[in-house]
């Protein structure tokens, strides 16, 4: 691609974008909603990456916002993962750009490596649910496990739910119950999400039965909260059962 070709370029996009964000839902990812203009894209990655690049890093950097945010759309629905270059980009707008940080963030999802963790990392610590979810796979030494876990005992209980529930994914991945069974209880008897009753089910029962039995008494029978709470209940207890069995038979047959 020449000089002249790759300025061509840009501006179809420049014009391409401006036209798309006019007319389409931006809650959509850009595969759907803008199917001809991201195959486009695609193609033109696939086929010259070098330049393929290089207009993203242009369009992130235009002076119109509507650009900008066009340009992370169209990341967003590139098909191949792990681009150290796109998501080192995206994540220094998200770090300029307080406006875009939530969509360049999840734009970051579909291109993340580990090159970015430590700024994922530290975005995770401001209580950002989508770099929270993203570090979970990206983690491999101890060193960046435990800074991880201790963002999630953070926002174990934080009033946005995607926040917490990121937090509970990475402790169930990265801790144990025993570890964890009085912090997800806590966030249990606040917000009385289902995935989190459902996770209490391999906690240490004597740490845990009791108070679910007392949060059930508080809701009606035929109540969702009620029928989750029983289902982690009727788990524990058949566990406390097994235990007795096994101790009353000596161990195992």
């Amino acid at each position: 691609m020449t000089e002249e070709e790759f300025e061509q370029e840009v501006r179809f996009y420049q014009q391409a974008i401006r036209d798309t964000i006019a007319h389409v839902d931006l809650r959509l990812y850009w595969s759907e909603a803008a199917p001809e203009l991201s195959a486009r894209f695609n193609i033109l990655l696939h086929n010259d990456l070098f330049h393929g690049r290089l207009l993203c890093i242009r369009l992130l950097s235009d002076g119109q916002r509507d650009v900008r945010l066009g340009a992370i759309k169209l990341i967003g629905s590139y098909d191949k993962k792990g681009d150290s270059v796109l998501s080192l980009a995206l994540i220094q707008l998200a770090c300029r750009q307080k406006d875009l940080r939530e969509e360049a963030l999840y734009a970051v999802w579909h291109v993340r490596t580990r090159y970015v963790l430590p700024q994922l990392l530290s975005f995770a610590d401001k209580g950002y649910s989508s770099a929270l979810y993203m570090i979970r796979p990206l983690l491999q030494t101890p060193e960046e496990i435990q800074r991880a876990i201790l963002i999630a005992h953070k926002y174990i209980d934080a009033s946005d739910y995607e926040l917490r529930e990121a937090a509970l994914f990475l402790l169930q991945r990265y801790s144990t119950m025993e570890q964890e069974a009085e912090r997800v209880l806590a966030a249990v008897q606040r917000y009385t999400d289902e995935l989190f009753i459902d996770a209490l089910k391999k906690a240490p029962l004597e740490r845990v039965l009791e108070p679910l039995k007392a949060l059930r008494a508080t809701f009606p029978e035929r109540s969702a909260e009620y029928g989750d709470l029983s289902s982690t209940i009727k788990v524990l207890e058949q566990r406390n059962h097994e235990g007795d069995e096994y101790k009353e038979g000596g161990g195992m047959s």
